[in-house]
């Protein structure tokens, strides 16, 4: 099998294993999205497409190459119109409200002073940047007087705002690999970044409902590889954020599963070749 990973420059420590085993039986090659070399893309007379693509960057840059590489017959994990719609927060509320996925209520307007000076709102909210990114805006606010304070920075902002989840201050975080799942508790985003003290469970004792909604999530978006933030409030599970391909650095052996994934991805590939 040939196996190209679309990434940015820096691989993470689990991608770079996953990479390496990869190659003991097949031909991988890693490419940064930003600097494709001459060529790449699968143009007639140019080199083979790969069978995989594992489409890691959020680049638009790379998300084209894969549409290039699906057209001439590369399987792309995740897709480029799944990768586009979870990175796009209005297109994921929307998407998880046709499928009955449990999430927060959700506005989204095109710059953020719109929603400052807008109609009145259920107080607190959390606004987040429409576009999800390493830098993006993600904020509980819990007034139209807080709102108006960042309109310096951000008011051009495009974004979308949530109602707020009553929680216990804990985010639950799952992630996802093909079949298998893995979960931490981990304190709210909204009040620490820290990942250390990340309180590890097991998926085979999650609630049904927690996985339904995390199941249902990647299903309503297409994704195969992904993360799902949930918050539990009133005893029930929403959904809070859906991350295409994350780093899976707090996940359970994510080299292993990822592994695992691949090999079935790849053994598929070959029956159906």
């Amino acid at each position: 099998m040939n196996i190209h990973l679309l990434a940015d420059s820096y691989l993470n420590p689990v991608l770079s294993t996953v990479m390496e085993e990869l190659a003991r039986q097949h031909e991988v090659a890693v490419h940064d999205s930003r600097t494709l070399p001459a060529g790449y893309g699968w143009e007639p007379g140019m080199q083979e497409p790969a069978d995989v693509v594992l489409l890691k960057s959020r680049s638009p840059e790379a998300r084209r190459v894969a549409q290039t590489a699906e057209r001439f017959g590369s399987l792309v994990v995740n897709s480029p119109a799944a990768t586009a719609a979870a990175l796009d927060r209005a297109v994921t509320a929307e998407a998880l409200d046709r499928a009955g996925v449990p999430a927060p209520r959700s506005w989204s307007v095109p710059a953020l002073r719109l929603l400052a000076y807008g109609s009145a709102l259920p107080w607190p909210i959390v606004v987040k940047s429409r576009t999800s990114s390493r830098r993006d805006l993600v904020r509980l606010v819990s007034s139209r007087a807080e709102l108006v304070e960042m309109l310096p920075e951000w008011g051009d902002e495009p974004v979308v705002a949530q109602e707020f989840a009553v929680n216990d201050g804990f985010d639950i975080k799952v992630w996802v690999i093909g079949a298998e799942l893995s979960a931490a508790r981990r304190r709210s985003a909204l009040e620490s970044t820290d990942k250390s003290s990340d309180e590890i469970l097991d998926p085979a004792d999650l609630p049904a409902d927690w996985t339904r909604a995390v199941r249902g999530a990647g299903a309503a978006l297409g994704l195969q590889l992904y993360g799902v933030d949930l918050l539990i409030t009133r005893g029930r599970p929403v959904v809070v954020d859906v991350n295409p391909f994350p780093g899976f650095r707090g996940a359970r052996e994510p080299a292993d599963s990822l592994l695992r994934f691949l090999s079935t991805v790849a053994a598929t590939r070959m029956v159906l070749a």
